[in-house]
């Protein structure tokens, strides 16, 4: 049990870097990008929002999450 989360952890996080380095290939800044995961994480701003203002997809926004 405690190995299949650590694996599915793992995979999210290599999920995560991926889907970073895919953003910063489109052009955009990682802290710009972080700093609207953590508005969304703090239910501070929507995903639809945030991803229009980065110029993404919804999908690929929460790709990152």
């Amino acid at each position: 049990m405690f190995s299949q989360l650590r694996m599915r952890e793992e995979q999210a996080l290599l999920a995560q870097d991926y889907a970073l380095e895919q953003a910063e290939e489109k052009g955009l800044e990682r802290g710009k990008l972080l700093a609207f995961l953590d508005l969304v994480r703090q239910h501070l701003l929507t995903v639809e929002v945030a991803s229009e203002q980065l110029g993404m997809s919804v999908a690929e926004f929460e790709a990152l999450l």
